[in-house]
């Protein structure tokens, strides 16, 4: 996510303690997300089918249309603001000021992270959740389009939380990922390559961290070791499901960003300033988070 700011010159540096508190967080938009620019209210993606199979030349081309297609995205705007009194700054109080500066900026990058953890979680909502076939994002029967063959399903139940648990799902879950059927009738995923990342909740960290990078399991050399990288998320409530998503140029999710973000004060030539002595911060940005291919997304859950 980009960071612009507003020229107005903004007392005792707080500008620089809001740029490099954001710049310093991490993003999981930029890991898991295609990134879009925005130029309108809305975007309507029509490039969410696929790309016909190749075929013999016999005296002309075969014209293949594609299924029809259409996923609109919304841009919503999102603010953030505090008021300083002139004094505090008059009086060199500027830790606790500084302090909040910062705090604002670390709030304005999670909330990125938490629109797209929303997202992965409400893909399961029939309202919410519903992607570019018209069906819940992560769903056991997405319907055939084209020469897909049968309905599809990304919506896997688990086995359990436990290193070897997580280690069988893993397998199963990125096999079947693989198996996706595109509307041409070829692999969605091509004749392999790619890369992964498993997202989860902090419970199963070590399981996850023992299935990703250990070398060896249970006196078993581990063979899926380093296939997909770990995300952690403290924002996913629910300690027992988990996600594979793909993060190359096949990917499951989408943040589009109209408005990147913008911090601005109301200072000492204000009218808050003169009648009540009080200086306003803020933040902005407009943009929203969406789904790209659902055959780039797996979830796996654990009753």
């Amino acid at each position: 996510m980009s960071l612009t700011y507003s020229p107005t010159s903004l007392e005792k540096g707080l500008k620089t303690v809001f740029v490099n508190s954001f710049e310093g967080q991490t993003s999981y938009a930029d890991q898991i997300c295609y990134v879009e620019s925005s130029a309108s209210d809305k975007e309507k993606y029509e490039w969410l089918g696929q790309a016909p199979q190749m075929t013999e030349l016999k005296g002309q081309r075969v014209v293949t249309p594609l299924t029809d297609t259409g996923y609109e995205l919304e841009n919503k705007i999102y603010t953030s603001t505090i008021e300083i009194q002139r004094k505090h700054l008059d009086d060199n109080q500027t830790g606790s000021v500084k302090r909040r500066i910062a705090q604002m900026a670390i709030e304005a990058s999670g909330h990125v992270n938490k629109l797209v953890i929303d997202t992965l979680v409400n893909g399961t909502s029939a309202t919410l959740g519903l992607c570019y076939d018209g069906s819940a994002f992560f769903g056991d029967s997405h319907p055939v389009r084209a020469d897909e063959g049968a309905v599809q399903d990304n919506l896997l139940p688990g086995t359990g939380n436990s290193t070897s648990a997580c280690a069988v799902d893993f397998g199963i879950a990125k096999g079947t990922m693989l198996s996706f059927k595109s509307e041409s009738g070829s692999p969605f995923h091509g004749d392999g390559g790619g890369t992964f990342a498993v997202v989860a909740p902090p419970q199963m960290e070590k399981a996850w961290n023992e299935v990703l990078g250990a070398g060896m399991i249970s006196n078993t050399t581990n063979m899926q070791s380093g296939m997909a990288k770990l995300i952690i998320s403290p924002r996913l409530t629910d300690t027992n499901d988990w996600y594979l998503l793909r993060t190359d140029h096949l990917r499951g999710l989408i943040f589009q960003e109209r408005d990147a973000l913008e911090f601005a004060a109301l200072e000492s030539n204000t009218e808050s300033a003169f009648m009540r002595e009080s200086y306003h911060y803020g933040c902005r940005a407009r943009y929203a988070s969406g789904y790209g291919f659902w055959q780039s997304a797996i979830k796996t859950v654990n009753s």
